[in-house]
């Protein structure tokens, strides 16, 4: 098993206000795809920064760094101000947030934060660090360790010879620390709080505070050495949360006293992680006219939007689609937005010019394809059947388009689903495998792990079930999880599965 470890991240990439001649570019790198109106330059560096910080993440948490294509690279879109990221999210104290998805996971920053000038990054840093420890999630961690990790990660520093510095307290933490009031130690370390979505604002904002703190702490002090891994070891084994920290810590209130004290240090002590050697390949250019015009309504189409926005957003993607026929990322982000108002005819002609654009675009073909999916259901019998091979023999293009895209994967899977026929073992290997490549996805892992129980493979349910059930932001469908790993612990694999049903459509994720 493998402890996560930290790492940090810190200062700043783009300039607060970018000059006029700024223009919309991409930039591509290993791991992520960078929209901004920012200067080439500027852009390049902050996108070297997120490999670098990448890295790092990787090193620490003991993570191989497999090659991606572009199914599984994180897209950031970096909106003008933090009111406009605000309004995308519904939520008027975020300056960035991220969700994970298997269409391709998504992080929304500000160019501009009227509040902070690091705040949306750190943001990033701290929701990409929960994007690389699904991936190395083998074991439950608490929630508190879990959020504790990702602040310890969210302030790096960059230094010159291409180290990261790993360390830095998190500013936007230190009201909370010094002032706030504090969950009791043991109901931190044992998890008895209950729904974090019910606690005061303080006390929810302690577990990533204090949890920070304990990281740090747990791991920076000598007479601690060992601690952490046989607390985390035992909740792996079984031992209640409380009992573990009881035998691995020892006295709590002592530790909460020690906790207090190194709070206070004047020195924090940090280390550092050192560069790989050759900098990160960084491609930028600049988007052309029609791509440009529709860069912030494919971000806004991409995280999805409920009526009237929706409507509205689609009739301003129709638009531009008009001055610029036939350009991809127009015809690609039309595709979708026809898609998601149920025009499946419209959706699967955009996706056809965006096809001719480029034979090479996967997701025009996904896109294809879940249009035809939805004409199918609309026919009768052998017209019906016949649509949704079809369906399916464009999802398997885009497969081989690319290999590792879990996208394509999933959705062959979900046409059998959607015609009402039992999946072939090929599509319910095609589930599991996009359920690997994009476990930030819970309600694809969730399906996995439901195939699993039905397959009567306990062990390979459970393991898929573990990140779901310790997901920071998993609310309802961790709490399933967690049910449904508690069936099967007990050998009860008709009682998870039961678990699983019960559950609310909302609970079982966005499939």
């Amino acid at each position: 098993m493998r402890l996560l470890s930290l790492a940090l991240v810190g200062a700043s990439a783009l300039a607060a206000a970018a000059p006029a001649s700024a223009a919309w570019h991409e930039a591509r790198s290993m791991h992520f795809v960078i929209y901004a109106d920012e200067k080439p330059n500027r852009l390049a560096e902050f996108a070297s920064r997120l490999e670098r910080f990448d890295h790092a993440a990787r090193a620490l948490l003991q993570m191989d760094d497999p090659a991606v294509g572009d199914g599984n690279r994180v897209t950031v879109y970096v909106l003008p101000t933090a009111k406009d990221v605000q309004k995308l999210a519904g939520d008027s104290f975020l300056s960035g947030f991220y969700t994970g998805r298997v269409s391709g996971s998504l992080a929304y920053v500000a160019k501009r934060d009227d509040n902070s000038d690091l705040g949306s990054q750190t943001i990033l840093y701290h929701e990409y660090s929960h994007h690389l420890m699904m991936q190395a999630l083998d074991q439950p961690y608490p929630e508190w360790y879990v959020e504790g990790f990702a602040e310890f990660l969210s302030t790096p520093s960059f230094d010159k010879d291409g180290g990261v510095g790993i360390g830095a307290p998190p500013q936007g933490r230190a009201w909370g620390l010094f002032n706030g009031q504090q969950l009791a130690i043991d109901a931190l370390l044992g998890g008895t709080y209950g729904d974090i979505r019910k606690l005061s604002p303080e006390l929810r904002e302690s577990i990533y505070g204090r949890g920070w703190l304990l990281v740090h702490y747990l791991t920076m002090e000598p007479k601690r050495n060992g601690q952490l891994a046989k607390y985390v070891l035992g909740i792996a084994h079984g031992v209640p949360p409380l009992k573990s920290a009881q035998d691995s810590f020892g006295d709590l209130k002592l530790l909460d006293k020690d906790l207090n004290t190194y709070l206070h240090r004047s020195t924090v002590r940090s280390f550092k992680i050192a560069s790989r050697g050759a900098p990160p390949a960084i491609d930028v250019r600049p988007l052309a006219a029609g791509a440009a015009a529709v860069v912030l309504l494919r971000g806004q189409v991409k995280y999805g939007l409920k009526d009237p926005e929706a409507g509205q957003v689609l009739a301003q993607v129709r638009a531009v689609e008009a001055r610029f026929p036939g350009d991809e990322l127009v015809e690609t982000t039309l595709a979708e937005a026809e898609l998601d108002a149920d025009h499946a005819p419209a959706a699967e002609a955009a996706a056809d010019r965006a096809i001719k654009a480029n034979p090479k675009n996967t997701e025009a073909l996904v896109l294809k394809g879940r249009a035809m999916v939805a004409r199918a259901e609309t026919l009768d019998d052998r017209a019906s059947h016949d649509l949704f091979d079809q369906a399916r023999a464009t999802f398997i293009a885009a497969n081989k388009l690319d290999a590792e895209d879990p996208e394509p994967l999933m959705e062959f899977y979900r046409a059998f689903v959607s015609e009402g026929v039992r999946p072939t073992a090929n599509a319910i290997a095609a589930l599991h495998y996009a359920s690997d490549l994009a476990p930030q996805d819970l309600g694809v892992r969730l399906n996995s792990a439901i195939a699993y129980l039905m397959e009567g493979k306990l062990k390979d349910a459970r393991a898929t079930l573990v990140p779901v059930a310790y997901s920071p932001h998993g609310a309802g469908v961790a709490a399933m999880a967690s049910r449904m790993i508690a069936r099967i612990d007990s050998g009860d694999a008709k009682g998870a599965l039961m678990a699983a049903r019960s559950g609310s459509p909302d609970e079982a994720g966005a499939h």
